[in-house]
């Protein structure tokens, strides 16, 4: 299992070599074991971290979640406010 630490520099990462930009990342990193309900492992039962980030939006910051794998720091699936995100 890796330490949340490592989930929001997974996250970092993934930003940064995306060229998304970003405002801010989360330090506080949500742990749970639940059903992923989207992606590749879709219905197995995880325990996940999800990272929020922040990005400047029209009317205002908006946030998207990023779910990772707790167990191997795998990239999961994102949820914004339009929706599941694919991460690749």
């Amino acid at each position: 299992m890796i330490p949340p630490e490592k989930a929001i520099e997974i996250v970092k990462d993934y930003l940064d070599r995306n060229k998304i930009n970003y405002i801010r990342v989360s330090e506080k990193v949500m742990t749970q074991k639940r059903e992923i309900p989207y992606g590749a492992m879709e219905g197995k039962e995880l325990t996940i971290y999800t990272v929020c980030y922040d990005y400047e939006g029209y009317y205002g910051d908006a946030h998207v979640f990023i779910t990772v794998n707790a167990e191997d720091g795998t990239l999961l699936y994102g949820i914004s406010s339009s929706g599941y995100l694919d991460l690749t």
